[in-house]
């Protein structure tokens, strides 16, 4: 598995733009970013439902191609994490995004985003522990303050079923993000 992920890495990286990382948007992205939100959920099985509202830690992460300044197209993981019952709990939207930015003649300027996936919510810390997935959207906007360098708002929504059991929860997510072009 080790050699496959190595050969991807080095596939991607032979046949991506050889001007990637030039200053220019047009190319190879790979970025990532930190923040804190506000996750409202609601669990119900059978008659029961319960709803829980936190303040969460976010992580995002974003990886694909832009073909033009103004346009990126990418796979992106943005996962909400929290505490709960003494565990680490975390909500996972995987999914195919785009990036419409409204300036291409500076380096700052608005953008909005969106997107559609997989959602999983899982501890990954616990041994033996399960997931559940279903299916995630978000949209949003941002802006970009520095080269590089963006703040980003979204509204994520999630919803899994599984065994009878309904899952469904709405964001509300800040993060700053770097992003190397």
């Amino acid at each position: 598995m080790k050699k496959l992920t190595k050969l991807a890495c080095i596939l991607l990286l032979a046949f991506s733009n050889l001007y990637a990382f030039d200053g220019e948007r047009k190319g190879f992205i790979l970025g990532g970013g930190i923040g804190a939100g506000f996750l409202s959920s609601t669990e119900s099985f059978n008659s029961f439902s319960n709803t829980n509202s936190r303040t969460v830690f976010l992580t995002n992460g974003k990886i694909g191609y832009a073909p033009s300044n103004t346009l990126e197209i990418y796979s992106t993981g943005k996962a909400s994490w929290w505490g709960e019952s003494g565990k680490i709990s975390r909500l996972l939207l995987s999914a195919i995004a785009i990036t419409v930015y409204f300036d291409n003649t500076t380096e700052t300027g608005w953008f909005i985003s969106g997107g559609l996936g997989l959602s999983t919510l899982d501890t990954p810390f616990e041994t033996n522990s399960e997931s559940s997935n279903g299916f995630g959207l978000f949209g949003g906007g941002g802006y970009e303050f520095s080269s590089h360098w963006n703040l980003e708002v979204d509204l994520l929504y999630s919803t899994i079923t599984e065994k009878g059991k309904d899952f469904s929860s709405v964001g509300v997510l800040v993060t700053v993000n770097f992003l190397a072009f």
